[in-house]
């Protein structure tokens, strides 16, 4: 009895694990609801030197469907303590996603020898420009090495 009711059950797990790996891997962008439109990722890990003065990031805005239209987005940082430096930069604060693609990238140049802490995060907001557009975030975390 033992033996049949294990046969059944790796049997049924085999089957549902099947189905949803089938269901899960049908579509690129299954985890973003289907309007959205903000950072592809939420997290990011970048190490810089710390003797340089300047390094960039590349970013990349996505859409889960494409658009017949222009889709444009505001990219905000968060504000500074006063008296502190700047550590990043956006070199562009609005991201045009063009009618019939999926993604746009934009840079961020970042400041290394201006960090107070070996490690920091910095948080993105990026706001679509329609009333129904979500904001999504990207935390970023610096190490300089």
């Amino acid at each position: 009895m033992m033996k049949k009711f294990n046969d059944t059950n790796v049997g049924l797990f085999v089957l549902l694990t099947t189905c949803l790996s089938l269901f899960s891997c049908n579509n690129d962008n299954d985890n973003f609801p289907k309007d959205y439109v903000g950072f592809e990722k939420s997290t990011r890990t970048i190490e810089c030197d710390k003797n340089q003065s300047e390094s960039e990031l590349q970013i990349k805005i996505i859409a889960a469907d494409k658009s017949k239209e222009d889709r444009t987005v505001l990219l905000t940082t968060p504000a500074l303590p006063a008296g502190q430096a700047p550590i990043m930069k956006l070199t562009e604060n609005k991201v045009t996603i063009k009618a019939g693609q999926k993604s746009a990238m934009t840079t961020i140049k970042f400041y290394p020898q201006k960090m107070i802490l070996k490690q920091q995060n910095v948080t993105l907001s990026c706001t679509p420009q329609w009333k129904e557009g979500g904001i999504s975030k990207l935390t970023i975390l610096l190490k300089r090495k």
